[in-house]
């Protein structure tokens, strides 16, 4: 019998978007965990990320995924859809304001980030 070959999945970033002020001005723990992120992308779900994950995959102290996640919501890439619960061990949930959502277009609100002076 033939082994199953495994289905590739890719990830597509908008070029306007790798080229804005709002991406340019991540920082690598913060580009990291948006590509992350993007792998657990739904149309119909919020994405369950916690900062204890985020510190596992980016390789980080745990003030620095949290940075991260400050970063990313700051400049317009996500937004928090659901508060997480420590003792419950529920992680918060984001959506991706660049990907579609729930039948909704993407809101790209990365689009209207400028930079503080």
């Amino acid at each position: 019998m033939a082994a199953k070959l495994k289905k590739k999945a890719y990830i597509a970033q908008d070029v306007d978007m790798i080229r804005s002020a709002a991406y340019q001005d991540l920082s690598g723990n913060a580009v990291k965990l948006l590509i992350l992120m993007q792998t657990h992308w739904r149309m119909y779900e919020p994405i369950a990320y916690s900062i204890s994950e985020a510190q596992k995959r980016i390789g980080c102290c745990r003030g620095k995924a949290h940075e991260a996640f400050r970063e990313l919501e700051s400049h317009g890439f996500i937004k928090l859809m659901l508060e997480g619960h420590f003792s419950k061990q529920l992680a918060r949930k984001w959506r991706l304001t660049f990907r579609e959502f729930n039948d909704h277009k993407s809101t790209d609100e990365w689009r209207n980030w400028q930079p503080q002076n």
